[in-house]
């Protein structure tokens, strides 16, 4: 099986390099490229076999994290973003993941959680360090009267389980459902949120205090 191919946006040349070691240390994962900033990874993205996936922090010079997630999204949607970040307040976890990421790690994982968060991305599901994972819960834990975009209660219900960074299968045992009836009601959520992801579903949610 070939490797999770990935690139580095970090500007701490040290973390950067460690990232790099990480990544190219074992066969499931590959790092061909790391960059500084932004502007340099959009530079090679408009010249370069893209990766699978991306990791990036969000202080970096120039361009931000958050503005190069979005600007990615909207250029090269078929790149998953992992954000690997010392910032760990609510304001920056909600903007990355509405911004388009997939997953947000504190730089304080270890090498074992990173790897496990890159395989989860790579599947399609969300990565969230504990730290950041609390703070998602204590926002679907807010209650709220805001637009809810047509979602039902089960529906809801559902969301609020995306957003503790359950799988299918575990949404489905918690609420006595199929794994079946759990996708139907994932499709449905993400048409009515108008999203393409997990992590755009709860980061949407939120934003709109559905959850």
């Amino acid at each position: 099986m070939a490797p999770i191919t990935i690139w580095v946006v970090e500007d701490d040349a040290g973390y950067r390099r460690t990232l790099k070691d990480l990544l190219n240390a074992g066969e499931a994962t590959s790092c061909r490229r790391v960059f500084p900033s932004c502007d340099e990874l959009f530079k090679a993205l408009g010249s370069e076999e893209h990766p699978d996936l991306l990791m990036m922090d969000l202080g970096l010079p120039g361009m931000a994290g958050v503005e190069g997630i979005r600007k990615l999204a909207a250029e090269a949607p078929d790149i998953a973003v992992l954000v690997i970040t010392v910032f760990r307040e609510k304001e920056k976890v909600i903007d990355a993941l509405s911004a388009g990421a997939s997953g947000y790690l504190l730089k304080t994982a270890t090498g074992r959680e990173i790897l496990e968060g890159i395989e989860q991305v790579f599947k399609g599901g969300a990565a969230l360090s504990p730290e950041v994972a609390k703070i998602v819960l204590t926002e679907v834990r807010k209650p709220s009267s805001r637009e809810t975009f047509g979602l039902s209660g089960r529906e809801i219900e559902v969301l609020e389980q995306l957003a503790q960074d359950q799988s299918v299968k575990e949404i489905a045992d918690h609420l006595g459902i199929s794994r079946r009836t759990a996708a139907f009601h994932l499709e449905n959520i993400y048409r009515k949120l108008q999203v393409q992801s997990q992590s755009g579903a709860v980061a949407k949610a939120l934003r709109s205090g559905i959850i």
